[in-house]
This record gives C-alpha cells, structure tokens and sequence, in this order.
C-alpha cells in the first residue's frame, strides 16, 4: 500500500474531453484534462494532462465563473502499485467501493501495457463481467 487519502474532484464544462480540479488531503491540488473512451469496458488508452496547482479556491472560481460546474466526485482512494501499473481502490461517496486499474504508458509501448493490464486481471482473478466503462460523475447522475 502507498497510501490512502480523501480526494475530491470537481469537473467543468468542458467543450472536448474532461476538465477537473482535483483537491487531496495533504498535497497539492492538480487541474487535470484528460479523455478516454468509453467504448469498451477493458483497457483502454487515456490522454491526459496534468498540472499542479498552488491556489485551488482561486482556480476554481475562474473555472465555475468561466465554464461552469459539471459535477463533483467525493471519494477515499487506497493505492498499490505494480510494475507500471497503479491499483486504486476507491470507496466513492453515494456508490461504493470500486477498483481502477491504471497502468502508465511512460516507460513502455501500447502492446506492454495492454499484455501488463491483463496480467493484473488475471492475478487480481477479476470478474470481466463487473467491468464498467462508465466515470464516477456519470454513474452519480444516474443514481
């Protein structure tokens, strides 16, 4: 275990992909821009970028002001690593517990990542029939 900690994400209007501020309990917050399909429920690649932000509060009222909230995400997150690839195990305020899988493709090719996420399914003997490809903040707006 790396650690455990409070996060909450707030998303914005975004006119491609998704934009959120996340705020950590005992580290900076970061503005995150990302976008990921949601095609399929297995592996999939996500584009993203990340930058760390001193001023969360100020940075968020521009953002509500300029764009507007979308939604939030409260949640604790547990991380493991493995190899490359980061294992969150989230407890998701008004869901429950959810596992992500993450593995970072700085260090290998597509086809690395893709065979190291399968290995992981396979050691952690995940059910491919609980996969979701849906995000957090769409699964609260159903509920």
């Amino acid at each position: 275990l790396e650690w455990t900690r409070r996060q909450v994400d707030t998303f914005y209007h975004s006119p491609s992909g998704w934009l959120k501020l996340r705020e950590v309990e005992g580290c900076p917050a970061e503005l995150i821009s990302y976008r990921r399909s949601v095609e399929n429920s297995g592996p999939r690649e996500s584009d993203y970028h990340i930058l760390r932000i001193d001023e969360p509060s100020e940075l968020h009222s521009v953002l509500e002001s300029s764009l507007g909230i979308l939604g939030r995400v409260e949640k604790r997150r547990a991380l493991w690593i493995y190899r490359n690839t980061r294992v969150h195990l989230d407890r998701v305020e008004g869901l429950g517990d959810f596992l992500e899988l993450e593995t970072v493709l700085a260090d290998i090719d597509s086809a690395e990542g893709t065979a190291e996420s399968e290995e992981v399914i396979n050691l952690l003997e995940l059910d491919r029939e609980s996969f979701i490809s849906v995000p957090y903040l769409e699964l609260l707006r159903e509920t």
